[in-house]
């Protein structure tokens, strides 16, 4: 019988791990400029339309801790395949859904099957490849996942004006079922067959997470690099209010400073895989790190300013969201090669806690929702002081262990 798969180190099968991590980004940025809108359509406030973005990172935690372990026992293909199934029934019942208590838990379980599918992306790489290959790849696929914030807008923005918002999550269908059927024929299982039990208790599952988390070091780039990242979903969240309520920018124009900042992070991506032939990722990291502490500092002062000034806060934006094109992926393998035994807690550990802090972070600022940009710059520019600072507490450790690429 003819086999379907395709190679593990081809071209396609990095586009379709990247496209699993492509899931969340359609899921939150297509929609952003139709906030206002929702909040019209349901009789809301604007504050109550951003919790859909809130909860979503909720969701998406809750996926990545149980996708993880859950991808060990049961094979990163299986698990994959049923977050996207769950990703899309969740889209087309949005799609018809008009209550909006009913499509905040559905956002709930939208994104808890993209967290399934999307935390399996770089266990898959983890199974394949080691050292810097995992740097680069991942960051391949971080830079591919940034390409969907840069269309997102611009698909979300023709089909909003042209079919209404319900249109959003009826593309979001579409896609998950494209996705599930090429994934389904295409991707190989990378988990040993040997490994996979089809079994998980509650003591396992709390097992994989605890020989995670007894590594004091690998808790400390965690937070690291979680806190730089969350700093970016108080700027998802806040995004329509910042650009399209308090500077009164047009809705057609939104898509294109949305895209400032991902052509940036791609830019610096691409300079990524670059620097990764002569630098060990923690340096690039760290240089990464301090672009977006000074874009934080931007941000803080111009936010205080008393008439804030729009290309100060765009700036500010732009480079605090495009310095992640060299944190994240270089992050992610300095903890992934550090943890190469249970990779798959480890990956779903930095899902969960980068997207548990969003949503804290997120629902503080939509909970008390200000009038002015000073909780989001101040916020922003605090998450960025933080991860720095626990990136230099994790350098300091005496307890280091150089590993080969790490």
């Amino acid at each position: 019988m003819r086999s379907w798969n395709i190679p593990k180190e081809s071209y396609l099968t990095t586009v379709l791990l990247a496209s699993l991590v492509t899931l969340s980004p359609f899921a939150i940025d297509t929609y952003l400029a139709a906030m206002p809108v929702m909040a019209d359509f349901f009789g809301v406030h604007l504050s109550v339309i951003e919790l859909t973005i809130t909860l979503y990172f909720l969701g998406f935690a809750l996926g990545n801790f149980f996708g993880g372990p859950l991808s060990d026992s049961f094979g990163r293909k299986t698990i994959a395949l049923c977050g996207i199934g769950l990703y899309g029934f969740s889209s087309l019942m949005i799609s018809i859904s008009t209550n909006i208590e009913v499509i905040l838990v559905l956002r709930v379980l939208q994104a808890f099957g993209g967290g399934f599918a999307t935390v399996t992306s770089n266990v898959f790489i983890s199974d394949w490849f080691e050292g810097k290959q995992v740097a680069r790849l991942v960051t391949i696929t971080s830079m591919m996942m940034m390409l969907a914030p840069l269309m997102a807008p611009v698909i979300g923005s023709f089909l909003i004006l042209h079919f209404g918002w319900q249109s959003v999550f009826y593309f979001l269908f579409g896609f998950s079922c494209v996705l599930f059927l090429v994934f389904s024929l295409f991707v190989s299982e990378s988990r040993d067959a040997a490994l996979i039990t089809r079994k998980l208790t509650g003591r396992q599952l709390v097992d994989k997470y605890r020989a995670f988390f007894q590594d004091r070091q690998s808790i400390i780039f965690l937070f690291s690099i979680s806190l730089s990242m969350s700093g970016m979903y108080i700027f998802i969240t806040s995004a329509s209010f910042m650009y399209m309520e308090f500077f009164g920018i047009n809705a057609k124009y939104f898509p294109y400073l949305f895209a400032a900042n991902i052509i940036l992070n791609i830019l610096l991506s691409f300079l990524n895989t670059y620097l990764l032939k002569y630098f060990r990722p923690r340096y690039i990291l760290r240089a990464g790190m301090l672009l977006q502490l000074v874009a934080g500092v931007i941000l803080l002062v111009t936010v205080r300013m008393n008439e804030p000034s729009f290309w100060g806060v765009f700036l500010g934006v732009v480079l605090f969201i495009g310095s992640l094109g060299l944190v994240f992926g270089n992050g992610t393998a300095v903890i992934l090669n550090h943890n190469p035994k249970v990779s798959s807690s480890a990956n779903a550990a930095i899902g969960i806690t980068r997207f548990v802090l969003g949503f804290l972070m997120g629902s503080i600022i939509a909970l008390f929702h200000a009038d002015d940009l000073v909780p989001i710059g101040t916020a922003m520019f605090l998450c960025t002081l933080a991860g720095n600072v626990m990136y230099n507490i994790g350098m300091r450790q005496k307890a280091h262990v150089e590993v080969s690429g790490y």
